[in-house]
């Protein structure tokens, strides 16, 4: 069987501390017939929320993988040289989240297989690396690495399926519907960002794997992006990450 026991699985990655961003998407998700939510990583960072979001991830969650930015909250900012657009974000952060859902964060996999296909926030390969899978250097270190037919991940804020055919890495960017996967040759997808998306569309980006057809859908969900901007300047974060938003970039 290519992948059981979980029929329609939700995506999420990239959260961002994007509380607009992510309510929107849990609001959609809630008409989608989902069984389980899914995150991959990278809750917090950039935005202004970070407590809010972290706590509805551990709330709605099934499975949860620690991406880089949830990285530098659990560790610590000095054992990171990080510039203010992303150490601000994480010193707000420091700040704001509840400590349990610190350590419930600190306690996460960096990677994980679940009911036939595997997450992970980077890469396969040295995840704790967080390496961007955007190059076929990189995407056959992953592939060696990956067991199950089909891995989702995050980390590049764009949506994306790779695959390994016949030794060869081919690459498609992915819109707004539905892929067939093929069940024959392992594949890779980037499942988009929710609060920062990074493919010149600024709408929330999640993905749903229908676990009994092979069937990904990529759906896109508009929100409130001058809110997130406004919450962004009045935690006195750097304007940039704000702006940013409204160009999906």
């Amino acid at each position: 069987m290519y992948l059981s026991q979980m029929p329609r699985v939700a995506l999420i990655s990239d959260i961002h501390s994007n509380i607009d961003a992510l309510r929107s998407v849990l609001a959609d998700i809630e008409t989608q017939d989902i069984d389980k939510i899914v995150c991959l990583g990278d809750i917090i960072g950039y935005g202004a929320a970070p407590a809010e979001c972290l706590s509805l991830i551990r709330q709605r969650c099934f499975a949860t993988v620690q991406g880089n930015h949830d990285e530098f909250l659990v560790k610590g900012l000095e054992k990171f040289v990080l510039g203010k657009r992303l150490g601000d974000p994480i010193r707000h952060a420091k700040e704001t989240v509840f400590a349990g859902d610190l350590k419930w964060l600190g306690r996460q996999p960096l990677s994980s297989e679940l009911h036939g296909f595997t997450i992970v926030h980077g890469s396969l390969h040295h995840p704790e690396a967080f390496d961007y899978l955007n190059t076929d250097i990189t995407a056959r270190c992953h592939f060696e690495e990956q067991k199950t037919p089909v891995c989702f991940f995050g980390h590049t804020h764009r949506p994306e399926v790779i695959m390994l055919h016949r030794e060869q890495i081919r690459w498609g960017l992915l819109h707004e519907g539905d892929v067939l996967l093929d069940r024959s040759h392992p594949c890779a997808i980037n499942v988009g960002s929710v609060g920062q998306p990074r493919d010149d569309d600024p709408r929330a980006g999640y993905g749903i794997i229908d676990t009994e057809m092979g069937l990904f859908t990529l759906r896109r969900v508009a929100y409130d992006i001058d809110m997130a901007i406004q919450r962004i300047r009045e935690a006195g974060l750097p304007e940039e990450n704000g702006l940013r938003l409204l160009k999906g970039e």
